[in-house]
C-alpha cells in the first residue's frame, strides 16, 4: 500500500528560520535536521525522487544548510550573511507548494 504525501507534509521540512534571523546554534541544527530529514525522504522513495520539485527543494535545501553550518563556523552569523541563501530556499519552496498545491503525491 502506498502512502500519499501531500503539501501539509511538506510543511515539515520548512526551517524555523525567517527574514532578519541571526544565525544561532539552535537554528543551524534545526535547518540541518529538516535537510536530512527531507533527503532521507527522497533518497528512500523513488516515486517521491522522480518529482523534480522535490529534489530541486532538496538541493536548495541542502545548500541552505551547508552554508549556514560553515557562516556559524566561521563566526559570520549576521542575517546578511545567509539572506541570499534563504532567499534562494524560500522561492524554491513557495515553487514546490505551487506544484504540490492540489495534488497527492505517493512514497
Amino acid at each position: 500500500m502506498s502512502q500519499e504525501f501531500t503539501l501539509n507534509d511538506l510543511k515539515q521540512f520548512y526551517p524555523k528560520y525567517e527574514e532578519g534571523m541571526d544565525l544561532t546554534q539552535n537554528i543551524v541544527q534545526d535547518i540541518r535536521k529538516r535537510s536530512n530529514a527531507l533527503h532521507n525522504l527522497l533518497s528512500g522513495s523513488k516515486p517521491l525522487s522522480r518529482h523534480r520539485c522535490l529534489i530541486d527543494l532538496d538541493l536548495s535545501l541542502i545548500g541552505f544548510a551547508e552554508t549556514a553550518e560553515y557562516l556559524l563556523k566561521i563566526g559570520r552569523t549576521d542575517s546578511l550573511e545567509i539572506f541570499g541563501w534563504y532567499l534562494d530556499f524560500n522561492d524554491e519552496y513557495r515553487e514546490t507548494s505551487k506544484k504540490m498545491r492540489g495534488r497527492i503525491f505517493y512514497v
